[in-house]
Parts: C-alpha cells; structure tokens; sequence
C-alpha cells in the first residue's frame, strides 16, 4: 500500500511535466511569398532584455542573437541579408519569404530582472496573392443601352478565392456568377448609351485581397452606323452593282464610237474606189470614140 501511495504523486508529476511540454507556447504565423513577416517573441512589454537568441531545428541552429550589447543577424546562409532584430520586443522579422523558410522556430528571452521565457512559432509560406485580371467579353448596344459583359479572372493558384464586383457612380445593380473553384467570376449588366463606368473586381482569399479595375464606355460603332453585319454586307453588293453597271454603260459607248468611226472610215474608201473605176470607164470611152473619128 506505501508504494502505491508513493507511486501515484511520480505519475501526476510525469503527467504535469509532458502537459507543460506539449502545452509549450507555440504560435503560427502565415507568411507570403515575396513579402516579409514577423515572428513575435511573446515577451512582456514591461521587460528590459538583455539576451534574445532565435533559433531553427532541433540543434539549436542560432539564425539571430543579441547578447551583451551586440546583434547577429547574418549567421545563417540561408537568412543572409534577410533578418531583422528587434531588441526592445524580441520580435523577428524575415524579408523577402521563400517557401524554404516554413520552419519551427525558437526563442530565447533574458530580462534585466533575470526573466526568463523560450517562446516557439510555426511559421507557414503561401503563394502570394497575385492581382486578379478583367476583360470585356461583350458590349453591345441595344434600345439606347450597351449590354456589358466583363470576366474577372486570378492571375496565380492560391487556393480557394471569393470574387466581388464594385461600379463607381453607377445605380443598376449588376449580376455576376462566380462558379466554386473555377478561378473566374464573369458579370452582367447594362449601361446607358455614352457613359463611361468604372467597374472593379475584388479577389480574396482569407484575410486578403487584391483588385483590378477597367473603364467601359457605352457608345456607339464608328461611323455612328448601328447596322447589322447582314446590312452591312448587302449594302457593299449593292455599291458594287451599280460601279459595274456604270462601268458597262461606258464600254458600250465606247464601243459604239469605235465601230462607228470604222463604219465611217471603210464608206469613205469604197466610195473612193467607186469613183476611180467610173474615171477608168470614162477614159476607156474616150480613147474609143478619138480612133473611131
């Protein structure tokens, strides 16, 4: 019974001991690619420290120290120009994140009173959410108005991302689908005829958000020629019709000219031989009747 009575205040205190380890202060942290981001200390704002050693692995592998006065951020090949110390809070901030560095980290704290705290933070790496892309799919002016048709589009993969659409001065309320994980949200709506609207897209995910805007104006084609592509086309056969028609009338006339004068011209030289031969008839009669006399 004494050994029972011994044993059970070791086990509560073995329980108490790996609550304290697996309860240790342990904070995550999501970084983005490309940005920076800090890794708090925990330590209490009214403490005055005097020693701060941040760590990764489990070798303790020092990445940033301050300790007798003096600061080491550049121990680290893998953090080399990229660490920032904050010697009044402790805090860590890491420029220009890469996905090597999702690590567990580690820190030290030494107050001037002899405080003491070992803090830990996960930090986690996400693509960095790109600028989202808008695009005019239709506009086409109907009774005075344009029926408008944008499609907004993410630029990069960041998982799941909600869409929203905003128009400056504009009262109508436009209409837009977003299908769930198609990375697109395409939007409908009107806008009367020679105005100009300012509409936005808005990509999010989580806590954060990017946006892309784009002018529309509703006016009309070129020309001010509102027409049907059919009309169009018919109106073009037509033009064409009457330039071949004109351009028929004036060969016939010139044909007729041509043969015309080559009429005129073979009358003149058969007249011309006719009159020859009577003169030849002529002259034969008169050498006929000068040797009969």
């Amino acid at each position: 019974m004494k050994l029972e009575c011994v044993s059970i205040p070791v086990m509560c205190l073995v329980v108490f001991f790996h609550q304290g380890v697996g309860g240790e202060d342990v904070r995550s942290v999501t970084g983005y690619t490309k940005e920076s981001v800090v890794l708090p200390s925990g330590a209490d704002s009214s403490w005055t420290l005097k020693r701060i050693r941040w760590s990764i692995y489990e070798n303790v592998t020092y990445i940033a120290v301050f300790q007798n006065g003096k600061e080491s951020v550049d121990r680290s090949p893998l953090f080399t120009k990229r660490l920032e110390l904050n010697k009044t809070s402790g805090d860590l901030t890491i420029k220009n994140v890469s996905s090597r560095d999702a690590l567990r980290y580690s820190v030290e704290l030494l107050g001037q009173n002899n405080e003491r705290k070992t803090s830990y933070v996960q930090l986690s790496v996400e693509e960095q959410l790109g600028k989202p892309s808008i695009r005019l799919l239709h506009n086409i002016l109907d009774a005075e108005k344009c029926v408008i048709s944008l499609e907004c589009q993410r630029t990069s993969e960041n998982g799941q991302i909600s869409f929203s659409w905003k128009a400056e001065n504009f009262n109508d309320t436009p209409f837009w689908d977003s299908p769930a994980e198609s990375g697109k949200s395409v939007l409908w709506t009107t806008v009367k005829r020679n105005r100009t609207v300012t509409f936005s897209c808005i990509a999010a995910a989580g806590n954060r958000s990017q946006s892309c805007s784009k002018n529309v104006t509703c006016k009309e084609a070129p020309g001010n020629s509102t027409q049907p592509e059919d009309s169009k086309i018919c109106c073009k056969r037509s033009d064409e019709k009457v330039v071949v028609g004109f351009c028929a009338l004036v060969f016939g006339v010139a044909l007729g000219f041509l043969l015309s004068l080559g009429f005129r011209y073979k009358y003149k030289g058969n007249c011309f031989h006719y009159q020859e031969d009577l003169l030849e008839k002529k002259h034969l009669m008169w050498e006929l009747q000068g040797k009969r006399g």
